[in-house]
């Protein structure tokens, strides 16, 4: 996973002090952040210790306050999705929901429904599209002060890795407007939260979605990817941008086997070999 990055770093590329536009205030960035935080903590490779957590009462109330703020109206999507992930979010559920990640995500990129962004793309795009949007990844982290730790086991463009991404941003925004003022800063950090659910998290989190509900029927897995789908999509109508289509498309594994010979990345791309 990401390590938080330093928010003097943010704070210290300009001394102008412009109002930041009006995006609601720290509440609901620290609402943001910690749904996006339990959204990161529920795709990674689960284990018992992190669905203890996830299934904890602090933890489902803390979620449960944070769409309150995000989403005051109980009959939107996003609080509905919510209420029907507590239902099923408990500590007997575990193995249910192990069976079922392993089944569709799988231990590799390229189970049934790859949690990687790569995978997701125009089938004619550009040969040198994984590798572009695998440096445009690396890009944003390193702009930010965030880095993979030795152990995260993930690429840049893991679902659990970008989420915890966008938390960490949102997390930043809400220290600068607790703290002393910093206005340019908040706007720095707004527009790279933007420009980065634009290009990465929200092209194709939509598709994915759809994908696992489709394989994974209505167990705890398929709640937690409805659940996906309605924060980014409120994500997008509170940034003013348009969410990736849900039927984008997963690319030929021979045409990754073939990105792989010349991309320059090591170790080579998983899920770029045949099944």
């Amino acid at each position: 996973m990401p390590r938080s990055a330093n928010p003097r770093r943010l704070q210290a590329r300009s001394t102008h002090r412009s109002p930041p536009p009006p995006d609601g205030g720290a509440d609901r960035a620290f609402s943001r952040a910690f749904g996006l935080q339990f959204l990161a903590r529920a795709f990674d490779y689960p284990g018992t210790e992190t669905w203890a957590w996830l299934c904890g009462p602090e933890v489902q109330q803390g979620l449960r306050a944070a769409v309150e703020v995000l989403e005051p109206n109980p009959t939107a999507p996003l609080a509905a999705a919510q209420r029907a992930l507590t239902d099923v979010f408990l500590p007997g559920v575990f193995a249910a929901f192990h069976d079922d990640y392993i089944a569709a995500i799988g231990h590799a990129a390229r189970g049934s429904c790859p949690a990687n962004e790569i995978e997701y793309g125009d089938l004619k795009a550009d040969p040198l599209f994984q590798p572009h949007r695998l440096a445009d990844l690396a890009a944003f982290y390193r702009a930010f002060g965030v880095e993979l730790g030795g152990s995260a086991g993930e690429r840049h463009d893991h679902l659990s890795v970008e989420l915890e991404f966008l938390s960490v941003l949102a997390a930043q925004e809400a220290s600068f407007l607790n703290g002393p003022p910093a206005h340019e800063a908040v706007l720095v950090c707004r527009d790279a939260q933007r420009k980065f659910l634009r290009e990465h998290l929200a092209r194709w989190t939509p598709a994915f979605a759809r994908r696992l509900q489709r394989a994974v029927a209505n167990g705890p897995l398929a709640r937690l990817a409805a659940f996906l789908l309605a924060f980014v999509e409120s994500e997008c109508h509170h940034a003013g941008i348009s969410p990736g289509s849900e039927d984008l498309l997963l690319r030929p594994v021979d045409e990754a086997a073939s990105l792989c010979d010349g991309c320059g990345l090591k170790p080579p791309v998983p899920g770029a070999t045949a099944d």
